[in-house]
C-alpha cells in the first residue's frame, strides 16, 4: 500500500467498513493515452452507471478539466446529475434517448437525445417545433447490434426529415463484436455504417466504443465513446495492463478468529479448517457488491502477505485465513486490501472469476465510501 492510499484510508471515518479508493490521476493519463493514439479525432467519455461505479460527479469533472467536452449517458437523469457540475459548453448525450414527457426535462436541462427511432425522432421535432427553433440531435442507426437504433432502411427514408428540424451532432452506431478482433461482423459493421453515411450526405460518425479504437484507424470516424478504458479495464487478454487501473478495494477486519483443526466457517459450512488456524472477518459482503459466488475464491493483502478468502461470503461478511500473517497486524480496525495495483487488479481478479470488472464495480453499494485521489 503506497503513502497516498494509507494517507486517504487514515482520512475515513472510523465508521466506515469498506472502501474504493479512485485515483483520478490514474483516470487522467488514461484520457490522455487515448487521446494521443487517435490524434485530431474527438473522445467522448462515457460515464453512465455512475461512471461503471466510480463515480460520475468527480470524474466527469476531472475529465473536463482533462479538455473533454462530450459525455455519454445512459438516462435522462443521469444527465441531469452531471449537467449540475458541468458547464455549458459540455454537450450531454443520453443514449436512451426521450420518451413521452420528458421533452421539456432534456432542453431545461441542455442535455441532447440520441434517436433511436421514428417514435423518438417525431417527438423531439414537434418539441423543436413547439419551441420554434431547432434542437441537437443524434440519429443513432442499427448495423448489427439489433438493440437500439434506426434500422438502416429507416434511417434513410427519414433523415431528411429529420436534419430539415433539427442539427444533428452525427451518426452513430454500435459494434457488438469489438473485442473480439478477428469477428467477421466488426468489418460487416464497417462497411454498412459506411454505407449509411454515404447515403446520408456523409455527416459526422461515431462507431467506436471503447474497443473500437483498438480495431484500427479505419473504425475510429470523428468521436469515438470510450468507457472502461478510461477506467483501467482493457478485457481483451492482449490488452489487459495496457491502461492504468484507477481504484483499489478495502475493508476493515471486525473480527479476529482462531480455528482449530476440523472446525467450519459461515453459512453452509463450506469451509472445514485442515489444522488450526488464524482467521479476520472484513466488513464487506453481498450488500456492497462483493457477489455471493465469489465466495472461497480470491484473496486479501495484509502486512506484506496474500492471504486466501474462506467460507460463503454473506451479506455484510467475508472471511479470509490470516495464518501466516504477524499477529502484531491483525487488529480490529486495521485495513485489509481485496484489490492490489497492479499485480491483482480489479480487472485480473473479476477475469478470474469469470466476470467482468465494471459488473463488480457499479455493484458497490452505498457502504462502500469512495475516496478519491487527485480530485481538485
Amino acid at each position: 500500500m503506497n503513502d497516498q492510499i494509507s494517507e486517504a484510508l487514515d482520512r475515513v471515518e472510523p465508521h466506515v467498513l469498506a472502501v474504493s479508493v479512485i485515483n483520478l490521476d490514474n483516470l487522467a493519463k488514461n484520457y490522455a493515452e487515448i487521446q494521443g493514439r487517435i490524434g485530431n479525432v474527438q473522445i467522448g467519455s462515457v460515464i453512465k452507471a455512475d461512471s461503471y461505479g466510480f463515480g460520475a460527479i468527480p470524474v466527469s469533472k476531472r475529465l473536463y478539466k482533462e479538455g473533454c467536452r462530450q459525455f455519454f449517458v445512459a438516462t435522462i437523469a443521469e444527465g441531469v446529475a452531471v449537467r449540475e457540475v458541468l458547464s455549458s459548453d459540455a454537450q450531454i448525450f443520453v443514449l436512451s434517448g426521450l420518451l413521452d414527457y420528458t421533452e421539456d426535462m432534456l432542453t431545461s436541462h441542455n442535455l441532447t437525445p440520441v434517436l433511436n427511432g421514428i417514435y423518438q425522432a417525431d417527438l423531439w421535432i414537434n418539441h423543436a417545433k413547439k419551441l420554434n427553433r431547432k434542437l441537437d440531435a443524434v440519429v443513432h442507426v442499427d448495423t448489427g447490434m439489433c438493440r437500439n437504433g434506426f434500422s438502416p432502411e429507416d434511417a434513410v427514408v427519414n433523415y431528411e426529415r429529420i436534419r430539415t428540424h433539427l442539427n444533428i451532432s452525427f451518426v452513430m452506431s454500435h459494434l457488438a463484436c469489438a473485442d473480439m478482433p478477428e469477428h467477421k461482423k466488426n468489418t460487416e459493421q464497417l462497411h454498412k455504417f459506411k454505407s449509411i453515411l454515404r447515403i446520408l450526405g456523409n455527416p459526422k460518425g461515431s462507431l467506436s466504443a471503447t474497443y473500437g479504437f483498438f480495431l484500427g484507424k479505419e473504425y475510429l470516424f470523428d468521436l469515438i465513446r470510450p468507457g472502461k478504458t478510461l477506467y483501467g479495464i482493457a478485457i481483451r487478454d492482449d490488452k489487459i495492463g495496457s491502461m492504468l487501473p484507477i481504484a483499489d478495494i478495502f475493508s476493515r477486519i471486525v473480527q479476529v478468529n482462531s480455528l482449530k483443526a476440523g472446525e467450519t466457517i459461515g453459512y453452509g459450512a463450506t469451509f472445514t479448517a485442515t489444522r488450526d488456524m488464524k482467521t479476520i472477518t472484513l466488513g464487506m459482503g453481498y450488500a456492497d457488491g462483493f457477489m455471493r459466488k465469489f465466495s472461497g475464491f480470491g484473496y486479501g493483502f495484509l502486512a506484506g502477505k496474500k492471504i486466501p478468502m474462506i467460507g460463503r461470503i454473506s451479506m455484510d461478511y467475508l472471511a479470509l485465513d490470516a495464518t501466516d500473517v504477524d499477529e502484531s497486524h491483525l487488529k480490529i480496525g486495521n485495513w485489509v486490501a481485496l484489490t492490489r495495483t497492479p499485480d491483482y487488479t480489479l480487472e485480473k481478479w473479476s477475469l478470474e472469476l469469470g466476470t467482468l470488472p465494471y459488473e463488480v464495480a457499479c455493484r458497490f453499494g452505498q457502504r462502500v465510501k469512495r475516496v478519491y485521489l487527485g480530485e481538485a
